[in-house]
């Protein structure tokens, strides 16, 4: 995977009370809080015999390893050894690596890539708000290759073929089509249209707004009030983590907003995305970019 960029990998409200152990980038990754409740990610295997942390639990604001009883803190450090004793030194090489964590806008984020003494901020879109009020999210696993995902949500000519059958008069022509590229967000605008010998003026269509920040997120504005966000996390070569968001102006009371959200959301995962997008995934060709 590109290395150098935050990548969100789950969703905050996954990650409680006990060790949650999750793929990522090809690496088991282990996710708990600490006594403040601060987010920690470290490679969910001890030092010792290798067994799985997640399996283990929280004690101390470090996490125990369910084999041996060994302590780690939040930097990885072992810092109990049981069976030498509390006040025993510990040996050199039990410590395990740990991820610079964020925890913003719903979603837990790990620094993939070199440490420094400064990171980036954590990638935003401007036209998206702050607040996930009138908001729904789910996320799924698929087994697709990320790549292939992400260019999928650049490419709206799909819509009235693979989606016909839930955009019935929706045009196959895109124009005008438009593409910016500004350091590593790319944006495509348009309109999808009637093929009719017309001008968009004279025969205007679905307009349409698509924005990536390189290389997860991925923007899509349906209508004036209508917005998903989609994060693509590749687990390995073979399979990726999909997390959705719908964001709706309809309704801004907040719990019908919620719910209203969660239905366009339901329709996207149970129609669009597993009865239509994902077959013709499955089936593309090589199945790698």
């Amino acid at each position: 995977m590109i290395l150098n960029y935050w990548y969100a990998i789950i969703e905050s409200n996954h990650i409680r009370h006990k060790p949650v152990g999750i793929k990522r980038m090809g690496i088991d990754l282990v996710l708990w809080r600490d006594a403040k409740s601060k987010v920690i990610c470290m490679v969910n295997r001890c030092p010792h015999r290798g067994a799985a942390l997640n399996l283990g639990r929280v004690k101390d604001s470090c996490i125990q390893c369910p084999y041996h009883g060994f302590q780690y803190n939040t930097e990885g450090k072992c810092t109990l050894i049981p069976c030498n004793g509390k006040n025993a030194r510990i040996p050199l090489g039990f410590e395990v690596k740990t991820f610079s964590v964020r925890e913003d806008r719903g979603f837990i984020w790990i620094w993939w890539g070199e440490e420094r003494s400064q990171l980036p901020e954590l990638p935003r879109f401007e036209q998206l708000p702050d607040s996930l009020d009138n908001t729904a999210e789910a996320s799924q696993v698929w087994d697709v290759n990320y790549a292939r995902i992400m260019e999928n949500n650049f490419d709206f000519h799909h819509l009235p073929f693979v989606h016909r059958s839930v955009t019935p008069g929706v045009g196959t022509l895109i124009d005008p089509y438009h593409v910016e590229v500004e350091g590593d967000v790319i944006s495509t605008w348009g309109q999808l249209r009637q093929d009719n010998d017309k001008s968009a003026e004279e025969s205007p269509g679905w307009f349409f707004r698509i924005t990536v920040i390189f290389p997860q997120l991925t923007s899509i504005e349906l209508s004036p009030k209508l917005r998903l966000l989609v994060v693509v996390t590749p687990i390995d070569e073979d399979n990726s983590w999909v997390a959705i968001r719908y964001y709706q102006d309809y309704v801004r009371v907040t719990l019908l907003g919620r719910l209203v959200a969660w239905l366009i959301l339901m329709v996207e995962f149970k129609i669009f995305q597993e009865q239509q997008d994902l077959p013709v995934f499955r089936s593309l060709q090589p199945k790698k970019e």
